[in-house]
C-alpha cells in the first residue's frame, strides 16, 4: 500500500455519473492451471464521467495512457474480500492512520505486486465517495499517477459496477477453461449473503463496525442484534457506525439512559413540532447536506423563525422546554447525545454530552433535523459524528437551521473573514465559532484550512 494522504469528497458533487472498472482489448496468454493469474493479465481502466483514477505516466515506456498493467484476477479478489466494508462502513475520524480501514479501502492495498493507484472508496449508506491522489515520484519503478479525482457515485452504481467488472472477470476464467476457483467460490458467497436479508443484515453489521466477514466478536453482534427491537433497527446502524470496535462500550453507557423515566439534570423532555410533509418531498435526491438545508429553510419559514438569531427562550418555546436547559448543570455519561421517543405525541427526552450552551443548542437542532426528515417509529436517536448520511444531514440542519448561510454572510460582510470576525458571528448566532467556520468552508467561503484554527 502506499503512502500519502487522499481527501475524501464532502462537498457538492452529481451523483448521476457511471463507474467504470475495465479491461482493455487483450488479455495474457493462459498457460495452464496455474497461471490464473498471468491469464488475467490485462490493461485495467478505472473512470467515473469523463474522469480517469487510473491516468498514468509510465517512464520506462514513455507514454502517458489511461490504463495500468495490471492482473483483473488480483484487483476483483480485492473488491470481493472487502465487498462488504467498501459498500457498507464510513470513513473514520482516524482512516488517514488506520492501517485496518486503508487495507479494506484503499486500491493501493491489492498487491501481488503491481503499481495499483491510490484511490480510496467510502460509503455514507447512500452514496460512495472515491478519491485517487496524483503520486509525486513512480510508484514501483516506473509509473506516476497523474490525476486527483475527488466525486461521489451512488451506492446503486457502486454495486453494478462491481458486479459487472467481475462478472467479466469471472467469464475470463471460464472461457479458458479455469473450472472452479477461490474468486469464483468467495463471490458466490457474497451473491447469495446479499440475497438474503439475514445474512444481508449481519454482514452489514460487522461492516459498520470495522470487521471482516465473520471476525467480529460474538458478544459485539449478539449485543447488536438483542438491542435492535428495544432501540431500532436504523439506530443500531448508527450506534455501530460510530462505536466500531467499541460500540458494546457506547450501547452500555447509552442503556441506563433509557431506563429513566425523566431526564433529570442531564437532558430535557421535548415535544417536537411538526414540519409539512411537503417540504420532505421537495428535498427529495441530492446529497444529505442540500436536503437539510432545504428542509432546514422551509422549517424556520413554517414555525415562523425567521431568517435571525433563535434566542435560547424562542428555540425553548419551539420544543417546549425550559431555556435553563441550556445552561443548566449536568450532563449524561455518554460521548454522543442521545434522545430517545415517549409513545406517539412527539414527546421525547434529549440526554447532552456538553455543558456548553453552543453545544446543547447544536444537539436540539440535531434532533429537529431527524424528527423532519427519519421515520419516527424508533426509540433510540443518536447523534453521532459517524459519516453516515443520517448523521450528515442532521448536522447540516442544525447549522442551517441556527446559523443560516444567507444571514451569516450578511453579518460577516467580508470574503475575508478573520477570527475576530468569526467571533463575532458565533456570538450573535448563538453558536460556536466552529459552526460558523464549518458552514463557510462547505460552503465555499473559506478555504479548508480554515478549520484548523483553535475554536
Amino acid at each position: 500500500m502506499t503512502s500519502g494522504r487522499v481527501s475524501l469528497p464532502n462537498g457538492i458533487k452529481v451523483m448521476d455519473e457511471s463507474l467504470k472498472i475495465e479491461c482493455g482489448d487483450w488479455w495474457g496468454p493462459a498457460n495452464g492451471e496455474n497461471d490464473i493469474f498471468q491469464a488475467t493479465r490485462a490493461p485495467i481502466g478505472i473512470s467515473v464521467g469523463e474522469q480517469w483514477l487510473t491516468r498514468l505516466e509510465d517512464s520506462w515506456g514513455n507514454t502517458v495512457r489511461s490504463r495500468l498493467n495490471g492482473c483483473a484476477y488480483t484487483l476483483a479478489s480485492w473488491f470481493a474480500g472487502n465487498w462488504w466494508r467498501l459498500r457498507w462502513e464510513p470513513e473514520t475520524p482516524s482512516s488517514c492512520d488506520d492501517v485496518d480501514w486503508r487495507m479494506s479501502h484503499s486500491m493501493a492495498s491489492a498487491g501481488d505486486g503491481y503499481c495499483w493507484p491510490s484511490i480510496l472508496f467510502a460509503s455514507d449508506g447512500e452514496s460512495i465517495a472515491l478519491a485517487s491522489r496524483a503520486t509525486k515520484g513512480p510508484v514501483m519503478g516506473s509509473v506516476r499517477y497523474l490525476n486527483e479525482v475527488s466525486t461521489r457515485i451512488t451506492a446503486k452504481e457502486f454495486e453494478r459496477a462491481v458486479d459487472a467488472f467481475m462478472s467479466l472477470v469471472l467469464s475470463r476464467l471460464q472461457s479458458e477453461d479455469y473450472g472452479k476457483n477461490d474468486l469464483e467460490e468467495l463471490w458466490g458467497e457474497i451473491m447469495n449473503e446479499r440475497q438474503d436479508p439475514k445474512l444481508t443484515r449481519l454482514r452489514k453489521l460487522e461492516a459498520l463496525c470495522g470487521y471482516d466477514p465473520d471476525e467480529a466478536p460474538s458478544s459485539v453482534i449478539k449485543k447488536l442484534v438483542n438491542d435492535e427491537s428495544r432501540f431500532g433497527t436504523h439506530a443500531l446502524e448508527e450506534v455501530a457506525a460510530y462505536g466500531r470496535h467499541n460500540t458494546v462500550e457506547v450501547l452500555k453507557q447509552i442503556q441506563p439512559l433509557a431506563a429513566l423515566k425523566k431526564p433529570g439534570r442531564a437532558g430535557i423532555r421535548a415535544t417536537l413540532p411538526d414540519l409539512s410533509p411537503t417540504w420532505k418531498k421537495l428535498a427529495s435526491g441530492d446529497r444529505p447536506w442540500q436536503r437539510a438545508s432545504i428542509i432546514a429553510k422551509k422549517a424556520r419559514q413554517e414555525w415562523g423563525l425567521g431568517s435571525g438569531p433563535i434566542p435560547d427562550r424562542k428555540l425553548a418555546e419551539l420544543v417546549k422546554t425550559s431555556a435553563s436547559a441550556f445552561t443548566k448543570s449536568g450532563e449524561a455519561r455518554t460521548k454522543i447525545p442521545v434522545a430517545f421517543r415517549r409513545g406517539n405525541n412527539n414527546e421525547v427526552d434529549l440526554f447532552f454530552h456538553s455543558l456548553r450552551s453552543t453545544g446543547r443548542r447544536f444537539a436540539v437542532g440535531r434532533l429537529l433535523g431527524d424528527h423532519c426528515s427519519f421515520v419516527p417509529s424508533e426509540h433510540l436517536i443518536p447523534e453521532t459524528e459517524a459519516k453516515t448520511s443520517r448523521q450528515q444531514f442532521q448536522r447540516a440542519f442544525a447549522q442551517e437551521f441556527l446559523c443560516p448561510l444567507d444571514a451569516l454572510r450578511d453579518k460577516i460582510k467580508t470574503r475575508h473573514p478573520d477570527q475576530e470576525d468569526i467571533a463575532e458571528a458565533a456570538d450573535y448566532f448563538h453558536v460556536s465559532p466552529l459552526m460558523v467556520r464549518t458552514t463557510l468552508v462547505n460552503n465555499g467561503e473559506l478555504d479548508r484550512e480554515a478549520l484548523a484554527w483553535a475554536d
